[in-house]
């Protein structure tokens, strides 16, 4: 094909499908979920260089993170008593459109007023779950596509109005053509696909009760598994007729996980507080069509590695996070292979986490951030910016083209990480 031609054809199929760049982070966590930043070369010389707080506007409450596509970033809020999906330009942080979804959500213990989940954006449309599970389906224009309540569809049991019952926290995975939730069922109802264009429920599977993280998908030796942490275990999906292929048991007395599994190396670590403690496990296909998946614990750990809400990163065979629930907190190092600890810091609160350039960004949920090397030799703090946003700063950072967004429970902040 001549060059001229192969340009044009790149060209006209880059213009009919809107699909996401490689430096865009269309979901929770960036495109695997996992946390990672691969840009090099960025400002990390905080102290000579003071990174410049590009734009801080106020968007409302609401613990979801952001999802960035080219120019624009994706959210959700708390206005008044509804909540909302929005749209803001990411170079200024102005406003584009936002859409009124649902009566806005609140647990009992008043935690905090609004969404909790992050939206997911896939090829022009955004997936937006909401705190008593409404599932929204948007054009990245505003417009609605559908609209689905995940417990009514699938007969699953809202906890709603208990005390131990945060809400719907989970951020939605495409998968294929199927969006993945888990409104937590005890029929076989416990996770549910959508089709990502019409909302029709496709499938649900499992009996376990609804937790908090969100699924992410992995390739195992050739098939691809949705891994969706439950309230009481880890199950592995097929996802195209959701047949459950194989089940870990997981979690803790009030079904709180809330960290994200992270699949590196093929190894699978899990984590949860209130003594759920972590494991690193193994996932082997079957021997024969007669038998069936296996996991295997390569470790175990109940307590060196509790992760709340944050999860833990994993850069060069080693696991940085943040272990503690209610009072003593401490970030770890664990050697990914072995669960043992390499080194530990007390810390006064929780934090958050992405991974970037041999760093370790750590976010307070009082509004400081800092950064650590990433190396088992210790705890080195090589810069930090204090006092950036207040508390509670529960939502996940989210990094595009050099920048990084930061949200407390009512501002949303963009701090520029490029060299000068």
């Amino acid at each position: 094909m001549p060059n001229s031609w192969r340009r044009l054809s790149i060209f006209v199929l880059a213009l009919a499908c809107p699909f996401v760049a490689a430096d865009d982070w269309p979901q929770i966590l960036g495109p695997h979920r996992n946390g990672i930043v691969t840009d090099t070369g960025l400002n990390l010389d905080w102290e000579t260089m003071p990174p410049k707080t590009l734009w801080k506007v106020p968007i409302g409450h609401a613990y979801s993170s952001v999802a960035i596509v080219g120019d624009r970033l994706f959210t959700m809020a708390k206005r008044d008593k509804r909540d909302i999906a929005l749209c803001l330009d990411a170079k200024t942080g102005k406003e584009l459109w936002s859409y009124d979804a649902v009566p806005s959500y609140i647990d009992v213990q008043k935690q905090g007023g609004g969404p909790r989940a992050t939206p997911t954006y896939h090829q022009g449309k955004l997936y937006c779950l909401f705190g008593r599970g409404e599932l929204l389906c948007l054009t990245d224009k505003g417009e609605k596509v559908w609209q689905r309540d995940t417990f009514k569809n699938t007969g699953a049991k809202s906890q709603e109005g208990e005390f131990y019952y945060w809400g719907v926290s989970m951020s939605p995975l495409v998968e294929g053509d199927v969006v993945i939730v888990q409104p937590g069922g005890t029929k076989n109802n416990s996770v549910a696909a959508y089709h990502k264009d019409t909302g029709k429920l496709l499938w649900t599977a499992g009996d376990d009760p609804m937790g908090y993280a969100s699924p992410i998908a992995i390739t195992v030796d050739g098939t691809r598994h949705v891994v969706v942490p439950t309230g009481q275990s880890i199950l592995g999906i097929e996802p195209v007729k959701g047949k459950i292929l194989w089940r870990y048991p997981f979690g803790n007395r009030f079904n709180v996980t809330c960290a994200i599994p992270v699949w590196k190396d093929n190894l699978l670590f899990v984590s949860a507080a209130y003594g759920g403690g972590c494991a690193a496990l193994e996932i082997t296909p079957p021997k024969s069509p007669a038998t069936a998946w296996r996991v295997n614990e390569k470790w175990t750990n109940n307590k060196e590695m509790q992760n709340l809400m944050a999860t833990s990163m994993i850069v060069d065979g080693h696991i940085y996070g943040c272990h503690g629930d209610l009072a003593a907190f401490f970030l770890r190092c664990l050697d990914q292979k072995t669960g043992k600890t390499k080194w530990e810091k007390r810390v006064q609160g929780r934090y958050s986490f992405l991974a970037l350039d041999k760093r370790i960004l750590c976010w307070h949920e009082r509004g400081n951030l800092s950064l650590i090397e990433a190396t088992p030799a210790k705890f080195h703090v090589t810069a930090e910016l204090p006092k950036l946003l207040t508390y509670k700063c529960w939502a996940m950072p989210a990094y595009a083209d050099g920048k990084l967004y930061l949200r407390d429970e009512r501002h949303l902040l963009c701090l520029d990480l490029r060299k000068k």
